[in-house]
């Protein structure tokens, strides 16, 4: 009894629900879970390698090639869960579903204790029962079986910690003890995705300059920094040829971000821009900006010079220049008019050498404790994976790094025009604020009559995205204190920051294989922020008693909608008592037992179902994302055939036409003898040595 009166009628509900829908799901027949539920390959990439590891075969998808492919914090999930695979290769899937609606109903109890502590109760509930329950987000984040249910969980979990760190040091004296409890939360964040590294980052920064304007202002000129600099080199280049020079483009934003913020903070703008008049706050911004690009031109002179970086387009620096200007100068505008607006300007304040004088010893002291943890465990993780695999972070990452540099791959693009570049794509990988961009594209639809043409489907997306944005913004705008209020207690500055930088990490350095399920924090914001704009266009109405409780119904109904539809799909689509108990999982898996003998090692280009499910037969992944470190330099070099048969590899089953394409090349072609086929996919003999044309 104790424990439910820690939840409210609302959390407790929603629990229930939860469960009981995926509880449904969970106990349906076995055929549902490879072919309608965990239909994702990159899933069983984790299955096949938690079973393995449970098997005492250690990290390795075949058992011959050890692999890192995976975010480490998700493996240990799996684990326990597929030491059941050797009893019975559904049991797990049952028991990893549940696991997910756990963390599923966590992430939205949690939402919603977040949004009702910082806004209103109607638009809390609103927000969680959209999370729990909105058909895209279940499909990208909680169906594939991926590492996105726990990353999510983290990240909520961390903003929901940050929101009560923010009331406690406000009244109380920070311990040591705290901040070390917000970086060890901020690790498994980072472990959960690895790519979450950014948002942990940039939380220290905000924890540890708390009280002072740096909080708020180093986190966005950082993000702003990056943005500027990686646009400026795009619209010199255009694309693709960006793509060819992402790697220097990445590195002169990291040389940029360090000479700019130091230069920004001794001239002083990084005080409370209140404190300065409009006129002296742009005399500043300029002169600093201008100093800025200028040490950065010679500090890329010198390492081109060194050979660290092979050109760096000069043209480019004037565009970075004036983009960096308008935008930092704006953040400053902005921050005088949603910060404190009774600071005296007149009010002496200490120069920056003398504060920073002052506040040192705290500043580093704090920020100790924050990234050793931090810092301390990512070392440690990249040093037991060079010892263990011989690289120091997933050859996952790396191989799909390798094929944003490759021309016409089969596999995924890395961003190739300017929508993709900015994560604003309302279709494909780039789509980084789905689900809200699906709404967006039904109002463009409804403007048709307004906007007429066969051909004018984008323009009228971007035409209501800008509208819609610019509202949202009149909207903080006319709000500023209770927005500013919002923001520090939902920690958004470091989630909006993270998202900017975690977009571009993808977009501006040629990564050739972005999902849908990459961009946590950026749904996540989205939520945030259009939760903010309603609970602000509500706020004059709850003036009366009366509509405060039609408020909450209206929430309430939205949520019994978004049930019915997710409700509806897995009622209709996830089946009782209809397959037969010895109904084949996969079909691919029955023909490729019959066609081969048993103990045969056959490569697939990806194959992680498959191998899952397959009996008494070896699948070889050959893309490399699942393979060894060796393996993917074999392939670099052409000599992938030669290396897999040299591991007892004898047949494959693919595409042969995807084989002759960019990562594979045409280098399998010659070793391969086609025996038999199905569908587009040929089984064939790899040879020792190439055919003789």
């Amino acid at each position: 009894m104790k424990l439910l009166k820690r939840f409210s009628l609302f959390e407790i509900v929603l629990f229930i629900v939860i469960m009981g829908i995926h509880l449904y799901a969970a106990t349906a027949d076995a055929y549902n879970f490879p072919n309608t539920w965990f239909i994702r390959d990159d899933a069983y990439y984790y299955f096949k390698v938690a079973q393995n590891i449970t098997e005492g075969l250690g990290s390795t998808f075949d058992g011959i090639n050890p692999t890192n492919g995976y975010h480490p914090l998700w493996m240990l999930v799996c684990i326990p869960i597929f030491y059941f695979a050797r009893f019975d290769l559904i049991l797990p899937l049952r028991i990893l579903l549940m696991v997910v609606a756990l963390l599923q109903a966590g992430t939205a109890i949690l939402l919603y204790r977040i949004i009702s502590r910082s806004l209103s109760r109607s638009v809390a509930m609103l927000a969680a029962s959209f999370w729990a329950f909105e058909p895209y987000i279940h499909y990208a984040l909680y169906r594939p079986g991926l590492e996105s249910p726990l990353a999510v969980f983290l990240i909520v979990l961390f903003i929901e910690r940050l929101g009560r760190f923010e009331s406690d040091w406000r009244t109380n004296e920070v311990t040591g003890a705290q901040i070390s409890w917000l970086a060890v939360i901020a690790a498994l964040m980072m472990f959960s995705r690895l790519d979450l590294v950014f948002l942990a980052v940039i939380a220290g920064i905000y924890i540890v300059f708390r009280g002072h304007p740096l909080r708020y202002l180093l986190p966005l000129d950082i993000a702003v920094m990056f943005f500027s600099m990686t646009t400026s080199i795009a619209l010199r280049l255009g694309f693709p040829d960006y793509n060819e020079y992402a790697a220097s483009a990445v590195f002169s934003t990291i040389i940029a971000i360090i000479l700019k913020t130091a230069v920004f903070y001794f001239a002083g703008l990084y005080q409370h821009p209140n404190r300065k008049t409009v006129g002296e706050l742009a005399r500043k911004t300029f002169v600093a900006s201008l100093v800025g690009s200028t040490l950065f031109f010679i500090s890329i002179l010198f390492f081109m010079q060194a050979g660290v970086v092979k050109s760096f387009p000069s043209i480019a620096l004037l565009f970075d220049w004036g983009i960096g200007l308008s935008l930092m100068f704006t953040l400053r505008l902005s921050a005088r008019w949603f910060g404190n607006k009774v600071i005296n300007a007149n009010l002496s304040t200490p120069q920056p050498v003398t504060e920073l004088r002052l506040n040192w010893s705290k500043w580093i002291g704090e920020g100790w404790l924050y990234y050793r943890v931090l810092g301390g465990s990512l070392a440690l993780y990249m040093l037991y994976n060079k010892v263990a695999f011989g690289v120091s972070s997933p050859v996952s990452g790396q191989i799909k790094r390798w094929w944003g540099t490759l021309l016409h791959t089969v596999y995924d693009y890395p961003a190739n025009d300017w929508t993709a570049f900015f994560g604003i794509a309302y279709h494909g990988h780039y789509d980084s604020w789905a689900p809200i961009s699906h709404t967006i594209g039904l109002l463009a639809k409804w403007i048709k009559p307004l906007y007429r043409g066969s051909d004018t489907e984008d323009v009228r997306y971007y035409i209501v995205m800008s509208v819609l944005v610019l509202m949202l913004f009149l909207i903080l705008i006319l709000n500023a204190r209770r927005t500013l209020r919002a923001f520090s207690n939902m920690a958004l500055i470091p989630l909006l920051a993270g998202s900017v930088i975690h977009t571009l990490s993808y977009t501006a350095t040629a990564y050739g294989g972005a999902k849908e399920w990459y961009w946590l924090s950026q749904m996540l914001l989205a939520v945030f922020i259009l939760s903010m704009a309603i609970d602000f266009l509500l706020k004059p109405l709850r003036r009366f008693t009366s509509l405060r409780l039609s408020f909450d119904i209206a929430a309430v109904a939205a949520g019994i909608s978004f049930v019915y539809v997710l409700g509806g799909f897995i009622f209709t689509n996830i089946l009782h008592n209809y397959y037969p108990a010895d109904q084949p999982y996969m079909e691919v898996t029955t023909y490729l037992e019959e066609h081969t003998r048993p103990n045969t090692i056959i490569g697939m280009t990806g194959g992680g179902n498959v191998a899952y499910f397959i009996k008494d037969r070896t699948i070889v992944n050959m893309d490399g994302l699942i393979n060894s470190y060796e393996y993917f330099h074999a392939l670099q070099q052409r000599e992938a055939p030669l290396y897999l048969r040299n591991r007892g590899m004898r047949v494959v089953f693919a595409n042969i036409r995807l084989l002759s394409f960019p990562p594979y090349d045409n280098q399998f072609t010659p070793y391969l003898v086609t025996f038999d086929a199905l569908g587009n996919k040929n089984l064939m003999w790899l040879m020792p040595k190439p055919k003789k044309w």
